[in-house]
């Protein structure tokens, strides 16, 4: 064999492992919910948490009026702050040169659970959060209820957030009404209650990969699912 082409199968073989070696990172905040402010991990997950993309600009709200963007970035040392870039409603593609508002979370610490969530219908929301910062993760675990939002109408690929509700988390409204929120069976399901726990419905929130029509400006889709 010709030493110009030893040299040329091996410069091959180099190019393939290059391609197979450099896969980029995906990176994700999770605020996982806890009923105390200490985020005790024993007393076990309670209440409202989330999931974000990092690096992607991400719409979050119900219908145009009130949704913004979002691109969050790390810092830090070993990138263990994130800090949420807010956008406005117009603003689609985060490239305004300066955000309406920032937040940063440090990783590892406990905070009142932010205001992501579906909140127009289910506004209190009283457990924390512990803030960490996952690098691939590889799989959602199933809860009471999730939403989860994707880029792309077969909700196939790496979500853009998500928020969920842990399995019995309730929700008051009002003096005596409340939501309860449980899965079975793989289906998400609502208990509510208005006056007493004798007056009830049930409603099974499962929906399959769907485009938010209300969302004029932004082309994202939904799964609504445990």
């Amino acid at each position: 064999m010709k030493f110009d082409n030893i040299i040329y199968i091996f410069s091959l073989i180099l190019l393939i492992c290059s391609a197979i070696i450099v896969v980029e990172s995906v990176y994700y905040v999770e605020m996982t919910p806890y009923a105390d402010d200490a985020c005790t991990v024993e007393k076990g997950e309670s209440g409202v948490g989330y999931a974000f993309v990092v690096g992607e600009c991400f719409a979050v709200g119900s219908f145009t009026p009130i949704i913004n963007n979002y691109f969050i970035t790390l810092g830090g040392a070993g990138n263990n702050t994130a800090t949420f870039h807010q956008y406005e409603n117009s603003d689609s593609s985060c490239s305004q040169a300066n955000p309406i508002n920032d937040v940063t979370y440090q990783s590892g610490s406990c905070y009142n659970a932010p205001n992501y969530a579906d909140n127009n219908m289910y506004p209190n929301i009283y457990n924390y959060v512990l803030v960490s910062i996952t690098e691939n993760p590889t799989s959602m675990p199933q809860y009471a209820y999730k939403f989860t939002q994707y880029s792309d109408s077969n909700c196939a690929t790496n979500p853009q957030w998500y928020f969920f509700y842990t399995n019995g988390t309730v929700f008051h409204e009002g003096n005596n009404d409340f939501s309860k929120f449980y899965c079975d069976q793989g289906e998400p399901y609502e208990l509510y209650c208005e006056g007493s726990s004798s007056n009830c419905t049930v409603t099974d929130l499962y929906r399959p990969c769907s485009r938010n029509a209300w969302a004029w400006k932004e082309h994202i889709y939904y799964l609504a699912s445990c």
